[in-house]
Protein backbone atom coordinates (compact mmCIF):
# COMPACT_ATOMS: atom_id res chain seq x y z
CA UNK A 1 0.00 0.00 0.00
CA UNK A 2 1.17 3.16 -0.58
CA UNK A 3 2.30 5.63 2.09
CA UNK A 4 -0.37 8.06 1.25
CA UNK A 5 -3.06 6.10 1.93
CA UNK A 6 -4.03 7.28 5.57
CA UNK A 7 -4.60 4.58 7.33
CA UNK A 8 -5.36 4.74 11.09
CA UNK A 9 -6.76 2.31 13.76
CA UNK A 10 -9.01 3.23 16.71
CA UNK A 11 -7.80 2.64 20.51
CA UNK A 12 -11.20 1.28 20.77
CA UNK A 13 -9.77 -1.72 18.72
CA UNK A 14 -6.97 -2.66 21.88
CA UNK A 15 -9.40 -1.93 25.24
CA UNK A 16 -6.34 -3.18 27.28
CA UNK A 17 -3.32 -1.60 26.53
CA UNK A 18 -2.72 2.25 27.58
CA UNK A 19 -2.82 5.56 25.40
CA UNK A 20 1.17 5.16 25.83
CA UNK A 21 1.34 1.50 24.51
CA UNK A 22 -1.50 2.32 21.87
CA UNK A 23 1.21 5.35 20.44
CA UNK A 24 4.49 3.18 20.53
CA UNK A 25 2.57 0.26 18.73
CA UNK A 26 1.10 2.54 15.91
CA UNK A 27 4.64 3.72 15.52
CA UNK A 28 6.52 0.59 15.38
CA UNK A 29 3.67 -0.74 12.85
CA UNK A 30 4.14 2.25 10.66
CA UNK A 31 0.52 3.06 11.36
CA UNK A 32 -0.06 7.22 10.99
CA UNK A 33 -3.34 7.75 12.77
CA UNK A 34 -4.63 6.96 16.24
CA UNK A 35 -8.33 7.67 17.39
CA UNK A 36 -8.32 7.93 20.69
CA UNK A 37 -10.48 7.09 22.86
CA UNK A 38 -11.40 9.48 26.11
CA UNK A 39 -12.04 6.08 28.63
CA UNK A 40 -8.25 5.92 28.11
CA UNK A 41 -7.06 9.35 28.86
CA UNK A 42 -8.27 9.45 32.54
CA UNK A 43 -5.40 10.21 34.59
CA UNK A 44 -3.41 11.26 32.29
CA UNK A 45 -2.24 14.54 30.83
CA UNK A 46 -3.82 16.18 27.42
CA UNK A 47 -0.92 18.18 27.16
CA UNK A 48 2.05 15.13 27.34
CA UNK A 49 -0.43 12.75 25.34
CA UNK A 50 -0.64 15.88 22.39
CA UNK A 51 3.18 16.36 22.26
CA UNK A 52 3.85 12.71 22.02
CA UNK A 53 1.52 12.02 19.05
CA UNK A 54 3.19 14.66 17.24
CA UNK A 55 6.36 13.58 18.07
CA UNK A 56 5.48 10.34 17.15
CA UNK A 57 4.30 11.63 13.49
CA UNK A 58 0.62 10.69 14.86
CA UNK A 59 -2.45 12.21 13.45
CA UNK A 60 -5.94 11.91 15.92
CA UNK A 61 -8.26 10.82 13.83
CA UNK A 62 -11.96 9.56 14.49
CA UNK A 63 -11.91 10.49 18.53
CA UNK A 64 -14.45 8.76 21.06
CA UNK A 65 -16.26 10.34 24.05
CA UNK A 66 -16.45 8.15 27.46
CA UNK A 67 -20.45 8.65 26.43
CA UNK A 68 -20.39 8.48 23.16
CA UNK A 69 -24.01 7.64 22.35
CA UNK A 70 -26.72 10.19 22.48
CA UNK A 71 -29.47 7.72 24.11
CA UNK A 72 -28.25 5.12 26.72
CA UNK A 73 -26.70 2.55 25.03
CA UNK A 74 -25.64 -1.31 25.76
CA UNK A 75 -22.10 0.00 25.81
CA UNK A 76 -21.87 2.68 28.02
CA UNK A 77 -19.64 2.89 30.45
CA UNK A 78 -20.78 1.94 34.21
CA UNK A 79 -22.64 4.61 35.99
CA UNK A 80 -23.09 6.68 32.69
CA UNK A 81 -26.26 8.64 33.48
CA UNK A 82 -29.53 7.89 31.12
CA UNK A 83 -30.97 11.31 30.99
CA UNK A 84 -30.40 12.70 27.81
CA UNK A 85 -29.84 16.07 29.00
CA UNK A 86 -27.07 15.10 30.84
CA UNK A 87 -25.93 12.73 28.05
CA UNK A 88 -25.58 15.85 26.26
CA UNK A 89 -24.13 17.53 28.64
CA UNK A 90 -21.15 15.07 29.13
CA UNK A 91 -20.46 14.60 25.06
CA UNK A 92 -20.22 18.57 25.23
CA UNK A 93 -17.40 18.47 27.76
CA UNK A 94 -15.88 15.59 25.58
CA UNK A 95 -15.83 17.46 22.49
CA UNK A 96 -14.30 20.51 24.44
CA UNK A 97 -11.16 18.12 25.48
CA UNK A 98 -11.07 16.04 22.46
CA UNK A 99 -10.57 19.38 20.10
CA UNK A 100 -7.13 20.22 22.11
CA UNK A 101 -5.79 17.34 19.93
CA UNK A 102 -6.87 18.25 16.45
CA UNK A 103 -8.75 15.41 15.85
CA UNK A 104 -9.93 14.86 12.14
CA UNK A 105 -13.76 14.15 13.85
CA UNK A 106 -15.21 13.39 17.32
CA UNK A 107 -17.47 10.71 16.96
CA UNK A 108 -20.75 9.84 18.44
CA UNK A 109 -23.72 8.22 17.99
CA UNK A 110 -27.86 8.38 17.98
CA UNK A 111 -27.91 5.29 19.86
CA UNK A 112 -28.72 1.50 19.71
CA UNK A 113 -31.03 -0.90 22.29
CA UNK A 114 -28.84 -4.26 20.64
CA UNK A 115 -32.17 -5.11 20.15
CA UNK A 116 -33.87 -4.59 16.58
CA UNK A 117 -37.49 -5.46 17.52
CA UNK A 118 -36.80 -3.09 20.43
CA UNK A 119 -34.88 -0.40 18.21
CA UNK A 120 -33.53 2.82 20.77
CA UNK A 121 -35.55 5.83 21.02
CA UNK A 122 -37.15 8.33 21.34
CA UNK A 123 -35.27 9.99 17.58
CA UNK A 124 -36.68 13.40 18.57
CA UNK A 125 -34.32 13.35 21.79
CA UNK A 126 -31.57 12.93 19.12
CA UNK A 127 -32.70 15.94 16.92
CA UNK A 128 -33.27 18.44 20.09
CA UNK A 129 -29.76 17.60 21.51
CA UNK A 130 -27.26 17.30 18.18
CA UNK A 131 -27.51 20.97 17.46
CA UNK A 132 -26.28 22.13 21.22
CA UNK A 133 -23.66 19.23 20.19
CA UNK A 134 -22.72 20.40 16.84
CA UNK A 135 -21.97 23.96 18.01
CA UNK A 136 -19.93 23.62 21.12
CA UNK A 137 -18.16 21.46 18.45
CA UNK A 138 -17.89 23.94 16.31
CA UNK A 139 -16.51 26.81 19.03
CA UNK A 140 -13.30 24.62 18.50
CA UNK A 141 -12.84 23.99 15.32
CA UNK A 142 -14.14 20.36 15.36
CA UNK A 143 -16.21 18.49 13.14
CA UNK A 144 -18.64 15.98 14.33
CA UNK A 145 -19.22 11.91 12.88
CA UNK A 146 -22.66 11.12 13.22
CA UNK A 147 -22.21 7.01 13.34
CA UNK A 148 -24.58 5.18 11.18
CA UNK A 149 -25.21 2.28 13.36
CA UNK A 150 -26.66 -1.48 12.34
CA UNK A 151 -30.49 -2.13 12.06
CA UNK A 152 -29.80 -5.65 13.38
CA UNK A 153 -28.06 -3.21 16.15
CA UNK A 154 -31.51 -1.90 17.36
CA UNK A 155 -30.15 1.11 15.46
CA UNK A 156 -32.29 4.76 16.07
CA UNK A 157 -31.52 5.42 12.61
CA UNK A 158 -30.72 2.39 11.10
CA UNK A 159 -29.98 2.98 7.03
CA UNK A 160 -28.11 6.29 5.34
CA UNK A 161 -31.34 8.11 4.02
CA UNK A 162 -32.46 8.77 7.32
CA UNK A 163 -29.32 9.48 9.01
CA UNK A 164 -29.00 12.20 6.40
CA UNK A 165 -32.56 13.67 6.82
CA UNK A 166 -31.13 13.86 10.67
CA UNK A 167 -28.22 15.94 9.73
CA UNK A 168 -30.01 18.20 7.49
CA UNK A 169 -32.71 18.59 10.10
CA UNK A 170 -29.95 20.14 12.32
CA UNK A 171 -28.63 21.99 9.66
CA UNK A 172 -25.08 22.51 10.98
CA UNK A 173 -21.69 22.23 8.49
CA UNK A 174 -19.08 20.46 10.66
CA UNK A 175 -22.04 17.42 10.95
CA UNK A 176 -21.10 14.66 8.54
CA UNK A 177 -21.61 11.12 8.50
CA UNK A 178 -19.70 8.39 9.92
CA UNK A 179 -19.71 4.97 7.80
CA UNK A 180 -18.98 1.69 9.45
CA UNK A 181 -18.65 -1.23 7.28
CA UNK A 182 -19.63 -3.48 10.18
CA UNK A 183 -22.58 -1.92 10.47
CA UNK A 184 -24.29 -0.95 7.24
CA UNK A 185 -22.90 -4.35 5.13
CA UNK A 186 -26.19 -5.89 4.91
CA UNK A 187 -28.08 -2.77 4.14
CA UNK A 188 -30.33 -3.33 1.13
CA UNK A 189 -29.06 -0.77 -1.71
CA UNK A 190 -25.85 -0.09 -0.08
CA UNK A 191 -23.82 0.51 -3.17
CA UNK A 192 -26.08 2.88 -4.53
CA UNK A 193 -26.85 5.21 -0.92
CA UNK A 194 -22.66 4.81 -0.91
CA UNK A 195 -22.70 6.98 -4.60
CA UNK A 196 -25.67 9.02 -3.47
CA UNK A 197 -24.16 10.07 -0.37
CA UNK A 198 -20.53 10.05 -0.38
CA UNK A 199 -20.24 13.70 -0.35
CA UNK A 200 -22.12 13.96 3.43
CA UNK A 201 -19.42 11.05 4.94
CA UNK A 202 -16.43 12.40 6.75
CA UNK A 203 -15.21 9.51 8.45
CA UNK A 204 -14.96 5.46 7.47
CA UNK A 205 -14.47 2.20 9.57
CA UNK A 206 -13.06 -0.32 8.18
CA UNK A 207 -13.40 -4.32 9.21
CA UNK A 208 -15.21 -7.27 8.05
CA UNK A 209 -17.81 -9.70 8.96
CA UNK A 210 -17.57 -13.02 10.95
CA UNK A 211 -19.65 -16.01 9.33
CA UNK A 212 -21.43 -16.69 11.46
CA UNK A 213 -21.14 -13.69 13.86
CA UNK A 214 -20.75 -15.65 17.18
CA UNK A 215 -21.73 -12.67 19.20
CA UNK A 216 -22.58 -9.14 19.41
CA UNK A 217 -18.56 -8.01 19.79
CA UNK A 218 -17.25 -10.49 16.85
CA UNK A 219 -15.52 -8.49 14.15
CA UNK A 220 -12.80 -9.65 11.47
CA UNK A 221 -10.00 -8.23 9.73
CA UNK A 222 -10.12 -6.10 6.47
CA UNK A 223 -11.03 -8.87 3.68
CA UNK A 224 -11.57 -12.24 5.52
CA UNK A 225 -14.60 -13.48 7.05
CA UNK A 226 -17.60 -13.08 4.48
CA UNK A 227 -14.70 -10.73 2.92
CA UNK A 228 -17.19 -7.69 1.74
CA UNK A 229 -14.80 -5.10 2.75
CA UNK A 230 -13.01 -4.37 -0.30
CA UNK A 231 -15.87 -4.03 -2.65
CA UNK A 232 -17.21 -1.61 -0.20
CA UNK A 233 -14.12 0.28 -0.20
CA UNK A 234 -14.18 0.32 -3.83
CA UNK A 235 -17.24 1.95 -4.18
CA UNK A 236 -16.00 4.78 -2.04
CA UNK A 237 -13.07 5.31 -3.68
CA UNK A 238 -15.05 5.67 -6.55
CA UNK A 239 -17.62 7.83 -5.04
CA UNK A 240 -15.09 10.57 -4.10
CA UNK A 241 -13.62 9.29 -0.69
CA UNK A 242 -10.41 10.58 -0.15
CA UNK A 243 -11.02 10.79 4.25
CA UNK A 244 -9.07 8.33 6.37
CA UNK A 245 -9.91 4.66 6.45
CA UNK A 246 -9.80 3.67 10.31
CA UNK A 247 -9.53 0.65 12.04
CA UNK A 248 -12.22 -0.69 14.31
CA UNK A 249 -12.06 -4.28 15.77
CA UNK A 250 -14.30 -5.99 18.67
CA UNK A 251 -13.27 -8.96 19.51
CA UNK A 252 -14.68 -10.09 22.67
CA UNK A 253 -12.47 -11.83 24.90
CA UNK A 254 -14.83 -12.06 27.94
CA UNK A 255 -15.01 -8.07 28.19
CA UNK A 256 -18.78 -8.19 26.95
CA UNK A 257 -19.10 -11.62 28.32
CA UNK A 258 -17.95 -14.09 25.60
CA UNK A 259 -14.73 -15.65 25.49
CA UNK A 260 -14.03 -16.04 22.03
CA UNK A 261 -11.09 -18.73 21.76
CA UNK A 262 -9.09 -16.37 18.69
CA UNK A 263 -10.32 -13.25 20.15
CA UNK A 264 -7.86 -10.03 18.56
CA UNK A 265 -8.47 -8.40 22.10
CA UNK A 266 -6.58 -11.50 23.53
CA UNK A 267 -3.42 -10.99 21.03
CA UNK A 268 -0.61 -8.85 22.10
CA UNK A 269 -1.18 -5.68 20.54
CA UNK A 270 1.98 -5.15 18.56
CA UNK A 271 0.94 -8.32 17.25
CA UNK A 272 -2.50 -7.94 16.77
CA UNK A 273 -1.33 -4.17 14.86
CA UNK A 274 1.03 -6.21 12.78
CA UNK A 275 -1.58 -8.51 11.53
CA UNK A 276 -4.60 -5.83 10.40
CA UNK A 277 -1.90 -3.77 9.27
CA UNK A 278 -1.00 -6.36 6.73
CA UNK A 279 -4.82 -7.20 6.10
CA UNK A 280 -5.57 -4.07 5.16
CA UNK A 281 -3.07 -3.56 3.03
CA UNK A 282 -4.26 -6.60 0.96
CA UNK A 283 -7.66 -5.21 1.13
CA UNK A 284 -7.45 -2.06 -0.41
CA UNK A 285 -5.30 -3.58 -2.94
CA UNK A 286 -7.78 -5.73 -4.08
CA UNK A 287 -10.08 -2.49 -3.69
CA UNK A 288 -8.47 -0.80 -6.17
CA UNK A 289 -8.59 -3.24 -8.64
CA UNK A 290 -12.05 -3.59 -8.34
CA UNK A 291 -12.07 0.09 -9.10
CA UNK A 292 -9.60 -0.93 -12.17
CA UNK A 293 -12.09 -3.35 -13.62
CA UNK A 294 -15.23 -1.75 -12.91
CA UNK A 295 -13.59 1.34 -15.29
CA UNK A 296 -12.31 -0.72 -17.80
CA UNK A 297 -15.85 -1.81 -18.49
Amino acid sequence: MSLAVPYAVNATSMPHSSVWEDMANMASTGTRGLGLWERKLAGVSDEEVALRMHAAGLTATFCVPTVNCILPSQIDPPGAPRNILDRRDLICRSVERLAAFAPEVVTIAPGASGDPDRPAGPLEAVVDVLPDIADAAAAHGVRIGLELLARRRGSTVPSMRELVDVVDAVGRDNVGIMFSVFHSWSEPGLHEDLRRYASRINSVQVCDIRDPERCAFDRELPGRGRGVAPEIMATLIEAGYRGWWELEIFSDDGTYGTVLPDSYWAMPPERFLREAREAFDQAHAVALGIVANRDAR
